[in-house]
């Protein structure tokens, strides 16, 4: 197969990381996620503990939480905007993950891979993984080990996190299926299943 990258944004507990891994390990082709951020911390000199705390974190210390103008969105670095440690993180992971691109075949999780690479010559094909609630709630729960009690306010939090991370570094709308090749059920079909389906699709289109 071409050199292709795969990227994978997902809804918080649609397993979409598993089957991301589950492509990389089925192609032998190099796997992206928690990965960037050790790259990250190398480049930059900030500890590597302290990058994941930000990243994850659903605080209001940065301005996508708030309000903010659409002319923002073409140039989130612009003097007009609070340069915070988030900015600079998106900034080097956006060097990161085009480096990474022109090494060869790989599978990206998140992080606007699928924006971030879309004027460069790379043949990418990018998934969005989407599951109902109950489903992800049995896999947060059973899996990842969140409380039942907390775990629907996590869903939620979890994901207007990602919608708004997304809206301000692309201006575009999270989880909206013309941003993607293929949008796909993970509450409908097992994550084996999905995989094959990425990995065929992605060979016809090649």
């Amino acid at each position: 197969m071409e050199n292709i990258i795969i990227t994978i944004s997902r809804q918080y507990g649609s397993g979409g990381r598993n089957i991301g891994k589950l492509i990389s390990d089925k192609l032998n082709i190099n796997f992206y996620d928690k990965e960037l951020i050790e790259v990250v911390a190398k480049r930059t000199g900030i500890n590597k503990e302290y990058l994941e705390d930000k990243e994850e974190k659903f605080t209001n210390d940065n301005l996508f939480f708030s309000a903010f103008h659409k002319e923002h969105f073409s140039s989130p670095f612009s003097d007009k905007i609070k340069y915070s440690t988030l900015d600079k993180m998106f900034e080097i992971q956006s060097e990161v993950i085009k480096d990474i691109a022109n090494k060869g075949s790989c599978v990206i999780i998140g992080r606007c891979a699928n924006f971030i690479l879309k004027e460069t010559s790379h043949k990418c094909f990018n998934v969005f993984v989407h599951a109902p609630n109950k489903n992800r709630i049995d896999r947060i729960t059973n899996v990842y080990g969140i409380k039942m009690e907390n775990a629907e306010t996590q869903l939620k939090n979890t994901d207007k996190y990602r919608a708004n991370y997304y809206k301000y570094y692309t201006g575009a709308e999270w989880g909206n299926m013309i941003n993607y090749n293929l949008t796909i059920d993970s509450g409908y079909f097992s994550e084996e299943n999905i995989c094959n389906i990425i990995i065929e699709a992605i060979k016809k289109r090649l």
